[in-house]
């Protein structure tokens, strides 16, 4: 097999630098170098079927092209858990997109008083406690962005779901007299803001529910987060006392029966890599605080 062409092999046939390779590949702006050289350059890169390497896009823009996704899965959380990892997979394929990279990063309370990974341009930060987020925001320069959670610092960009549409959409088909069913958050200000959307003391997290709890709800009317925990509750409450919220929105999952509200994590997802492309070009939006 032929040997993958280089910048070396690039410069080396257009009598440039490595890094002016690199600064036309990449457009990069600002840099004094002709239009002549600039054409050559990108003739002899398509004679010689290069496409920039990592290391190239750094040198040309500064950066590494690298965005951590970093967030936590519990084991009483179910539903929540698949949530996280389509949100990831959706911001993975998006940063893809705009030519950055990601690494998945597992979050836990240890990591968070690690040394920083220098390599990172930015941060999505998907539902993890206040405390430990800000001591690992503490320790880096970059944009983070909150997915899913609730931090009160203005320093950091919001983006969650709007409950209180949901809730008033769960109202025409349910009336005022449900109880929300969910999985536990690990942002307790979000858990606090699920709470403030329904009436005091009508919430059940799942991972606190007994045998004998469930049971007991057969003839109450449910809003349930999660496409999952829906068909869990379907086994305790009829079809038609259950309004669903979940990012899935396939009839195959849950009963035709079985209303159900989309939670647009597509737009979610879309609007973090926006607010993230923007903070790159430092364009800052005013509203730090957006409900999906």
């Amino acid at each position: 097999m032929d040997k993958k062409a280089t910048a070396k092999d690039v410069a080396r046939e257009a009598g440039v630098s490595v890094a002016t390779v690199s600064y036309v590949m990449n457009n990069k702006k600002g840099q004094k170098i002709s239009e002549a050289t600039r054409k050559k350059i990108l003739q002899i890169a398509n004679l010689l079927h290069y496409t920039p390497s990592h290391e190239a896009i750094s040198l040309a823009t500064g950066k590494n092209n690298l965005i951590g996704i970093m967030y936590h899965l519990r084991e009483d959380s179910p539903s929540r858990n698949l949530e996280i990892m389509h949100t990831v997979n959706l911001l993975v394929e998006r940063f893809c997109r705009m030519k950055y990279n990601s690494i998945i990063i597992p979050f836990d309370k240890e990591s968070a008083l690690k040394a920083p990974n220098r390599m990172l341009d930015g941060i999505v930060a998907i539902d993890i406690p206040e405390k430990d987020f800000k001591e690992m925001a503490g320790n880096y320069f970059v944009p983070i962005i909150c997915v899913d959670m609730i931090v009160n610092d203005f320093l950091f960009y919001q983006i969650y779901t709007d409950v209180n549409r949901i809730k008033k959409e769960a109202e025409k088909a349910l009336g005022k007299g449900y109880l929300l069913v969910t999985d536990r958050y690990d942002n307790d200000s979000y858990n606090k803001y699920l709470e403030s959307c329904v009436s005091s003391g009508k919430v059940l997290y799942f991972s606190e529910c007994t045998e004998e709890t469930l049971s007991s709800l057969a003839s109450r009317k449910l809003l349930v987060n999660g496409s999952y925990l829906g068909l869990i509750m379907s086994r305790y409450v009829k079809p038609e006392n259950m309004v669903v919220f979940s990012y899935q929105s396939d009839p195959h999952i849950l009963s035709s029966s079985i209303k159900q509200i989309h939670n647009d994590i597509d737009k979610k997802s879309n609007l973090v890599m926006n607010i993230m492309m923007n903070a790159f070009e430092q364009k800052f939006d005013i509203t730090h605080d957006f409900k999906i």
